[in-house]
């Protein structure tokens, strides 16, 4: 009995830090995922939601953008640095780690704007061909699962 008092509180727990971990992530990626042009349509939308200049609203989001970035450092500096007092590394191996993170962070940009632009010259390959790429969406794939579904079984629904 007393497991069941400690199990389903923890599985609900689980299931609502998971929920708000995605539901954040999913928020957060509209405006700071990889592509700029998703970035400036939404601040485009917002800032017409709000009635206000779209410029003010690509400010403040960088704004909160940089704070959260410093937020992130700080924690990941403390609790590296708690890593070193437990013995868990040294302070040479967190120096380490902190220099492999920033350079992950920029291969990681060089590879968005490699993605971007190989994005680019599709569209722009898709144009030159006659072709028009959002009538196509549900038949192939530009990524992440999205099409490639079997038309006929769209159709009988």
């Amino acid at each position: 009995m007393k497991n069941k008092k400690i199990i389903i509180p923890a599985i609900i727990l689980g299931v609502v830090a998971t929920g708000a971990i995605i539901w954040k992530t999913n928020i957060a990626s509209a405006y700071f995922g990889n592509s700029e042009e998703n970035r400036d349509k939404m601040a485009e939308e917002l800032a017409a939601k709000l009635n206000v200049d779209k410029d003010h609203v690509v400010a403040s989001l960088e704004e909160i953008r940089a704070e959260h970035q410093v937020e992130r450092k700080a924690k990941l500096v403390f609790n590296l640095d708690k890593a070193v007092a437990d013995g868990v590394i040294t302070a040479e191996q967190k120096q380490m780690i902190l220099d492999k993170i920033v350079e992950n962070q920029s291969q990681r940009q060089e590879t968005q704007k490699k993605r971007q632009q190989k994005m680019t010259g599709m569209q722009q390959w898709f144009s030159d061909n006659g072709i028009d790429a959002t009538k196509l969406k549900n038949y192939i794939s530009f990524g992440f699962g999205r099409g490639n579904r079997d038309v006929n079984a769209d159709n009988e629904n």
